[in-house]
């Protein structure tokens, strides 16, 4: 009985030892006994992984305009093997634009979708941190690829582990009743099943355009033809309609409010600024997970920031962390809502790196200056939706595998990438040689587009 005692105090201090060391660390001694290996692939240790490493500055994610990234959040506490500096967390080969490469897409859950620029037909979702990505097949009723790859929903755990994934692909787009409501046809692959699936999914206005977010396996679209409101559809539910979800605010149209929608603590975000002559004003609302789709304020507070800030993004684990981009002085600002205070962020000393170009950039077209004299004044009702945050997970679960689905590591995606690539431009270069000698000018090599 001593002795069985003694292993069992034994185990459980070097569980306890374990679950205090970063990822990669762990992962390593996965591969020291059978008995490491199921500890730490346990629920129960990784529980313990995550309510160690729970606070706010273990986690590592950036925020993105697009392809831009335009700052990145490095925490060192859990990943300790990622690079400290302001290259995306995606690779950049991905982001190139060239012909025949792969490019980003989306992002959902720390998972990444990547579009196959030499074949539109296939396309990839895959964890650039685990260097585990799948390749997913073409829809049957689609195989040389017609339909437009849009997007990537998750379904997480309560632990963030991402359980499954949907890959979304645009069909069609339709106006109906006379330009009042509009249909959206979408192709979704499943990881549960491996299959794709048709659905048509009903709204009672037209998308003005598919700028979003997701959260959770819902998308939310902003920007539509109607001022004040959000369209949103859970990709993992049964039901054919978007629903409206009315802004807390609206039809308040003071031309000084900034406004942007974003995620926080499992919630979609609702920010809004007023900068007025000695401090600037927050107000967040949160989009409670409920039939109605109500909004909860959860912050009024004001800050002594003088200037003309604009509400980026919150933190994504922590709802009392908002950050601000001062246009007046080009930084950016982390305001702590609990404590009332707020620090000017610089690079490595708070583990943030920032593309001050970029982020003035962005901003500075996101928010641009409205005249007064606009005669509508929904003009004046803007909602920033444009920026998101990739977060990388705090845990190390494989990416899902579909059924029968092919797994492919980082290398042999770019791999293929570059020889894809390379053969496109051979064949290019080709097809303008023959142009030319069609036209009698072979040396005009002016038309030719070079890697």
């Amino acid at each position: 009985m001593a002795m069985e005692t003694k292993t069992h105090l034994l185990e459980v201090l070097q569980t306890e030892i374990l679950a205090r060391l970063p990822l990669r660390t762990i992962c390593r001694f996965k591969s020291v006994c059978k008995t490491w290996k199921s500890t730490i692939e346990s629920v129960y240790f990784r529980r313990l992984f995550l309510s160690l490493h729970g606070d706010s500055s273990s986690s590592s994610w950036s925020l993105m305009c697009g392809q831009d990234e335009l700052i990145f959040f490095h925490g060192r506490k859990t990943w300790d093997y990622l690079p400290k500096s302001p290259a995306p967390l995606i690779p950049p080969s991905f982001k190139r634009f060239y012909v025949g490469d792969c490019n980003y897409a989306d992002s959902s859950g720390g998972l990444v979708l990547i579009t196959d620029g030499s074949d539109k037909a296939y396309c990839y979702v895959g964890s650039p941190v685990l260097q585990q990505w799948i390749k997913i097949p073409p829809p049957p009723s689609d195989p040389k690829g017609d339909s437009s790859v849009f997007g990537l929903v998750t379904r997480l755990d309560e632990d963030g582990v991402v359980l499954s994934f949907k890959v979304i692909r645009i069909a069609s787009y339709q106006v109906t009743n006379d330009y009042l409501s509009s249909d959206l046809s979408v192709l979704l692959y499943s990881s549960e099943t491996g299959v794709w699936t048709f659905k048509v999914i009903h709204s009672p206005i037209q998308i003005g355009n598919m700028y979003n977010i997701n959260l959770n396996g819902t998308i939310y679209f902003g920007c539509l033809s109607v001022p004040g409101v959000l369209l949103a559809h859970d990709f993992y539910s049964e039901s054919d309609q978007f629903r409206v979800v009315q802004l807390p605010d609206y039809p308040d149209h003071n031309k000084d409010y900034k406004r942007t929608l974003t995620t926080s603590g499992g919630f979609v975000m609702y920010v809004r600024t007023l900068a007025k002559k000695e401090d600037t004003v927050l107000k967040i609302w949160r989009l409670m997970n409920n039939d109605d789709y109500s909004w909860q304020l959860l912050w009024e507070v004001g800050f002594p920031i003088a200037g003309n800030d604009a509400p980026v993004a919150m933190h994504p684990f922590d709802v009392a962390t908002v950050y601000l981009w001062s246009q007046r002085n080009d930084h950016l600002v982390s305001c702590n809502l609990r404590k009332q205070d707020y620090t000017v962020l610089g690079d490595a000393a708070n583990d943030c790196f920032i593309d001050k170009s970029v982020c003035k950039k962005s901003v500075d077209e996101l928010w641009r200056p409205r005249s007064s004299s606009d005669e509508d004044e929904d003009l004046n009702f803007q909602v920033c939706i444009w920026l998101f945050q990739f977060v990388i997970p705090r845990w190390m679960e494989s990416v899902p595998r579909p059924p029968h689905a092919e797994m492919i590591d980082t290398t042999s995606l770019l791999s293929h990438a570059t020889a894809t690539h390379e053969r496109m431009v051979r064949e290019h270069e080709t097809m303008m040689r023959e142009r030319a000698a069609i036209m009698g000018d072979e040396s005009n090599d002016e038309y030719f587009w070079m890697g």
